[in-house]
């Protein structure tokens, strides 16, 4: 039963959302174009690893015949879910803005946080065809040490609209953990909501496990560093006690090699 308010609550946020997607694409001269914004996603900026943020004009692929301008919104938190910088840029059609997230923000950012990504036309003419669109990028980790390599992950998670009810939730990984070279694995988590949420990480090895609590404030990201080594196989579980729309840690693993790479868990 209690797990009954929160879900409820749930649909009838996406039937408004979707009800508000059909009006704009029934009349998007009036109510703009149907875009569903706020897509999230982790930056690092410390001595390991920077940030660069690519953004290819998605329309120039979707429409190429159009010659519509982007604006692109892009705006950061720090792990404490407060506010860093909030920036617009313009893309025109068949280019593409890549840059560092120090750049984009025109100022430094904190060590790692969320950061969202918004986009607004300059016509909503020409492109009725596509229906519901999003903002498109790719988020490249760019190693500090030559001897690593960019990790790219993609973004596909928005942030939350309305604040979840608590509601506990368990996510398993669908990917196993474990190498013969592996010393290590770092997670990042992030809140896309705009309220409190905690969340419980456990690893559970052949041998060894690991586990760690963590509260994160309304936008805000935490890092748990887990010393696990080996082959494992090594399954990660991540309690949730709300149902905050991006529930996927994304893990750092680090080798012998000194090779990091990095993927949604």
């Amino acid at each position: 039963m209690t797990g009954l308010i929160p879900r409820a609550l749930a649909r009838a946020g996406r039937m408004a959302d979707a009800a508000h997607m059909k009006l704009k694409k029934v009349k998007p001269a009036v109510f703009g174009s149907p875009i569903r914004q706020n897509m999230v996603q982790l930056y690092r900026h410390d001595g390991d690893f920077d940030t660069v943020i690519s953004i290819p004009h998605h329309l120039s692929f979707l429409a190429p015949d159009t010659n519509i301008d982007i604006i692109y919104g892009i705006k950061a938190f720090d792990r404490n879910g407060d506010l860093v910088a909030f920036r617009k840029h313009r893309v025109k059609h068949f280019e593409t803005l890549q840059k560092p997230i120090s750049e984009l923000l025109g100022r430094e950012p904190d060590e790692h946080g969320m950061f969202s990504v918004t986009c607004h036309y300059s016509s909503p003419f020409g492109i009725e065809f596509l229906g519901m669109t999003s903002p498109q990028f790719m988020t490249i980790f760019m190693p500090r040490s030559e001897r690593g390599a960019p990790q790219i992950t993609h973004s596909h998670k928005y942030m939350d609209q309305f604040p979840p009810l608590k509601s506990k939730l368990v996510r398993r990984s669908a990917l196993v953990e474990g190498d013969r070279n592996l010393t290590g694995i770092s997670y990042f988590i992030m809140n896309s909501s705009p309220v409190s949420a905690s969340a419980n990480l456990s690893l559970t090895g052949p041998s060894s496990s690991f586990a760690q609590a963590v509260k994160l404030r309304p936008h805000g990201a935490a890092r748990i560093d887990f010393d696990a080594a080996g082959e494992g196989p090594f399954e990660l579980a991540c309690e949730w006690d709300r149902v905050v729309n991006h529930r996927k840690p994304i893990a750092f693993r680090r080798f012998s090699s000194g090779l990091v790479t990095a993927a949604h868990s």
